[in-house]
């Protein structure tokens, strides 16, 4: 009994060991509505995109939270499709996980949102997330990118081959895609140019390193956190591609909205606009340097964290503005 008891002690703490936390505490900052005609039924499928950033510090995320639901509520449930960026729910496949690694990303916008809207009568709800091997490796080195990754779990026992094959999964999956003939064009684009990105990081070379192992053979210090940026967002088009392909595919469900990074956002509008959607609400981005405290009270740029954002000409990362989601109340 006693041996039992141990062995349950022990696996509860390993399997405990191997959680991944990121956090999605991100805020609203760019809403685009769009419509298009659908001749064949007289009536119009909307799209809304809420393009998100990360930043678990800003004050706005719990008005925008309430907001949200209050906007979903809303909507019609049997002809509204959620399309969701959520890492915390299970993806493609119905993945939520890498190897023995889950991630934990629960609050804010995002974290949990396709669960909570399935658990409110949604028949569609579509997570586009898969990049689970990619968060669980490659979040704790964003946050600590001057340690020494081979002492961080995941990091070191996730490997260059579950990005490969992470990625070549959803390839796979996209080149089945049949839509509207400039639609398939454009999904082959980004296939192309995913595949040509892969072969340039060597994935296929280099895929039994461990992504630790992998990041310090291929960067120095001067510029490993550009290169962890790459490795997060070469794919990115892919995201894009399931975005379009899931508004698209189901006429039956009128209306799309979609919460997933800005860049997603941006992306899909433009493409959405390319096929015979027209534009009726564009809210306007503002972008503004981000100061931290520092530990004496003034002010600093974060010249070396700037992970989601590009250095401003002032030395300073730039972050966008919220969004006022009130504006949405006049669109459902």
């Amino acid at each position: 009994m006693r041996k039992i008891i141990r062995y349950f002690v022990r696996y509860f703490i390993i399997t405990s060991s191997m959680l991944v936390y990121m956090s999605t505490h991100c805020f609203i900052y760019d809403i685009r509505v769009m419509r298009r005609r659908n001749k064949k039924d007289n009536c119009y499928s909307y799209f809304i995109g809420l393009g998100d950033f990360h930043d678990k510090s800003h004050e706005i995320i719990p008005e925008q939270v309430k907001e949200l639901d209050l906007i979903i509520n809303k909507c019609q449930k049997d002809r509204t499709k959620l399309i969701i960026e959520d890492v915390s729910s299970p993806g493609f496949g119905g993945r939520c996980c890498c190897n023995n690694f889950f991630v934990s990303s629960r609050g804010g916008i995002l974290g949990g949102l396709a669960k909570k809207c399935k658990n409110q009568g949604f028949s569609c709800v579509q997570n586009v997330e898969y990049r689970f091997c990619r968060v669980a490796s490659l979040a704790p080195v964003v946050n600590n990118i001057r340690s020494d990754f081979r002492r961080i779990a995941s990091t070191s026992r996730i490997y260059v081959k579950n990005f490969e094959q992470e990625v070549n999964s959803i390839i796979k999956n996209i080149s089945c895609y049949n839509d509207e003939k400039k639609l398939n064009n454009w999904y082959k684009a980004c296939i192309s140019n995913v595949t040509r990105d892969m072969k340039k990081l060597k994935l296929k070379q280099m895929s039994k390193m461990s992504i630790a192992d992998y990041i310090y053979y291929n960067t120095r210090p001067a510029n490993r956190l550009n290169f962890v940026k790459k490795l997060l967002t070469f794919d990115s088009s892919l995201v894009d591609a399931k975005i379009v392909h899931s508004i698209v595919s189901d006429p039956k469900k009128q209306n799309s909205i979609v919460i997933a990074g800005g860049s997603h956002i941006k992306n899909v509008s433009r493409v959405l606009q390319d096929i015979g959607y027209t534009p009726i609400y564009n809210s306007k981005v503002v972008v503004k340097p981000y100061l931290a405290k520092a530990s004496k009270g003034e002010r600093e740029p974060l010249k070396n964290n700037c992970v989601q954002t590009a250095i401003g000409t002032n030395g300073f990362c730039t972050r966008p503005v919220p969004v006022d989601l009130k504006v949405l109340r006049n669109f459902l």
